[in-house]
Formats: structure tokens, C-alpha cells, sequence
């Protein structure tokens, strides 16, 4: 699974959610109150960008997200936004590894998305 977080500036992130390719599955406002009593410092949405059972279809699937993306002129490479993607992996002893290219990290790199990798056990 792929999700992208992005967190920041009302402004800037209101104008990302107007041409980004999907709605976000999860909104929340700087001020409300998070799990454990405490609050989001910032605002912030979280979009599934890709779901696929074999990771080798998450790459493709992840470069049609982004590539449509940047065909709309959305980019997270401005200030007060920070933008994450974040796969998570499923553990498997039998998995096939996840391949990214130079220019897949690149992308990211150039629309200003850092990468986290998450590993759940199967």
C-alpha cells in the first residue's frame, strides 16, 4: 500500500486538494484533537495512492499517480508543506522484493516527497 501524507499551510494545502488527481482519505485541521489527547500542529490530509498485492506493481502503479500529478501541475516542492510517502510492505518470507528506479526517485525528489518504508508482519 502507498499513501501520500502531506501536512502544512491551510492555503497552500486547500490549493494542492483542488487539482490533485484524488480525494483525500482522511482531513485534519491544525488544532484538533488526535489520538492520546494531544493535537495536530499543522493541517494535513492522507491520500491511498496505490494498493497492489504483488510489489511489483506498486512502482507502476506509483509513477500513473505521480506522473498525473505533475500533468496537473501539482508539486509539494514549496514552503510550509511537507509531503511523505509512505509504503507500507507486508513482511512475507516468500515476498518479492520492491524495485524503485534512479528516475523514480528522482520524481519524488523534484515534487518534493520524502520516502518512508513501513514493514508489517504478514
Amino acid at each position: 500500500m502507498a499513501k501520500l501524507i502531506v501536512h502544512g499551510d491551510d492555503a497552500t494545502l486547500t490549493s494542492i486538494l483542488e487539482v490533485l488527481p484524488s480525494d483525500p482519505e482522511r482531513q485534519w485541521r491544525k488544532g484538533e484533537a488526535k489520538e492520546g489527547g494531544r493535537v495536530y500542529l499543522d493541517s494535513g490530509f492522507e491520500v491511498l495512492v496505490a494498493q497492489a498485492s504483488q510489489s511489483q506493481v506498486l512502482p507502476s502503479r506509483l509513477r500513473s499517480y505521480l506522473a498525473e500529478c505533475a500533468s496537473r501541475g501539482v508539486s509539494f516542492d514549496m514552503p510550509r508543506i511537507v509531503a511523505e510517502l509512505q509504503l507500507e510492505l507486508r513482511a512475507d518470507a516468500g515476498q518479492e522484493s520492491l524495485d524503485f528506479s534512479l528516475a523514480d526517485l528522482l520524481a519524488l525528489t523534484e515534487m518534493g516527497i520524502s520516502l518512508s518504508i513501513l514493514t508489517r508482519p504478514a
